[in-house]
């Protein structure tokens, strides 16, 4: 049975420790400067815990390193050299370059979706990315990614650069203006609820064919409607935003 190791106790490591083991792998040890997340994560996956890092075994298993981005070269410096251990990090934006010039074996672990801890994520519908430096440590990741998700892709650093960019784009951003819309609505005493269905119907067609499915006043360039939706909104912010959405669909659609 595939022993692993999980560096941090954050959002992904709750979720994919857990997971992992459902899927009848052994989680190890959990080594989490956070004592009290870190311990309640190896109490649920019946693990070890440590917080000494320079203490973490090459069991010849996996060692999953799911910490914030910024935080794993840190993570990489205080790690033993793990000669027989597969190294995998889980961030979208971080090279494997990170990990190359310590182990010999290592790889890139990433889901394509926001992780919270306390929201259960179905893994099998998430997809998930791998990279790995050999084909053995390939072989390896691939069968841990397969346990887990039906939905698997072997891409480079470099792709996997640009699907994390465009991933802030299609989550991130939208997000932002729900919360803008949210805002804006209190103000007036309106249920942001409302537009559920509305979210739900653009996502879905967006998913098809997001050009053709592009609808509203700056497609059709419907400058008076523009001028009074800037009146109504409540400072300059919003009236930016606006305005620099709006100037890149009237630029696409009338050139």
């Amino acid at each position: 049975m595939e022993k692993i190791t999980f560096i941090g106790s954050g959002n992904v490591a709750q979720q994919l420790a857990p997971a992992l083991k459902r899927c009848g792998y052994k989680i190890h040890e959990v080594c989490s400067r956070n004592a009290v997340t870190g311990k309640l994560l190896a109490k649920k996956v019946n693990a070890s815990f440590t917080n000494d890092i320079s203490s973490v075994e090459d069991t010849g298993g996996i060692v999953i390193i799911a910490v914030k981005d910024d935080a794993i070269t840190e993570v990489v410096k205080k790690l033993p050299a793990l000669e027989n251990s597969l190294v995998i990090h889980t961030s979208g934006a971080t090279d494997i370059s990170s990990l190359k010039k310590k182990f010999k074996n290592c790889g890139v672990f990433w889901q394509i979706q926001t992780i919270k801890a306390r929201t259960k994520v179905d893994f099998k519908k998430v997809p998930l990315v791998i990279e790995a430096n050999n084909v053995s440590s390939k072989q390896k990741l691939m069968k841990l990614a397969h346990s887990i998700s039906k939905i698997v892709y072997s891409l480079n650093s470099q792709q996997r650069r640009v699907l994390h960019l465009c991933a802030v784009w299609v989550n991130n951003f939208p997000n932002h203006l729900y919360y803008l819309s949210e805002t804006l609505l209190k103000k007036h005493h309106l249920p942001f609820e409302i537009f559920g269905p509305l979210i739900l119907s653009t996502t879905e067609s967006g998913m098809k064919n997001p050009k053709a499915s592009q609808t509203g006043p700056a497609k059709r360039n419907d400058k008076k409607t523009m001028a009074a939706h800037l009146k109504l909104l409540p400072d300059k912010n919003y009236r930016d935003l606006y305005k620099l959405i709006s100037k890149s669909i009237i630029k696409l659609y009338n050139p």
